[in-house]
């Protein structure tokens, strides 16, 4: 049943119209053209702005892919049948979760390699270092929010965490470095996705205390995550 399962979901999201729209018409005419416009008029510093903001969104793709897909799993009490496999709900979601970011991972790739073909983004400006991170973090971020719909289901969250996407594109570092808020702006780093684009967004104000305070976050959403999944499932 879970291989049935992960099958169906692999074949909705790769043939979904939606999918397709979004990655290759909405995203370079909404958001890629009006930063390259942005950039060639008021000189913005942060050369891989556009890479940045492409990788955000294939992120929040994720987010509300996996919240929706979840919410209607808990409304059609899909954890009952889960269970009887043998597996936990948790664990479901984290396997349904890696591959739904795998194949959005992929998607939004091959956005960013035509837009290196068309010499819009360079090559030196993408590192592992900064994209393993990311990948982890919203990872992880995924599972934390998939257990909060599991621990409180049936509240209505969705605004909620509609607005709090939002906030944090403002405050991750997606568009502009962390240290631009002011000092005391580094306990934005508490946040996951902070860290992680603060080193794709070559961020030099880095200091031993950010990555404490990221893995001090990651931990604690793990901690949490647990927890949320065991009571919920009570």
């Amino acid at each position: 049943m879970i291989g049935a399962v992960k099958l169906l979901l692999t074949k909705k999201i790769l043939l979904d119209k939606q999918n397709i729209i979004q990655t290759f018409v909405r995203i370079p005419f909404s958001l890629i053209f009006p930063i390259l416009f942005l950039g060639h008029f008021l000189h913005l510093g942060q050369n891989n702005i556009i890479v940045s903001v492409i990788i955000w969104t294939c992120c929040t793709t994720v987010f509300f892919d996996s919240y929706l897909i979840t919410d209607y799993e808990l409304k059609n009490n899909y954890v009952t049948y889960i269970k009887l496999t043998g597996h936990s709900y948790y664990s479901f979601r984290m396997v349904s979760n890696c591959l739904l970011f795998a194949i959005n991972t992929i998607l939004y790739s091959i956005l960013i390699v035509v837009l290196i073909i068309i010499k819009i983004v360079r090559m030196n400006q993408l590192s592992f270092n900064s994209l393993l991170p990311i990948a982890f973090s919203v990872f992880i971020s995924v599972n934390f929010v998939n257990s909060l719909q599991v621990r409180f289901k049936g509240k209505q969250m969705f605004n909620i965490f509609n607005s709090v996407i939002d906030i944090l594109f403002i405050v991750s570092g997606v568009m502009f470095p962390i240290h631009y808020l002011g000092q005391r702006a580094i306990i934005l780093y508490l946040i996951p996705t902070a860290l992680p684009f603060a080193l794709l967004n070559g961020e030099s104000m880095i200091s031993w205390t950010e990555p404490i305070l990221f893995l001090l976050s990651i931990s604690v959403m793990l901690y949490v995550t647990s927890k949320n999944f065991k009571v919920g499932n009570e």
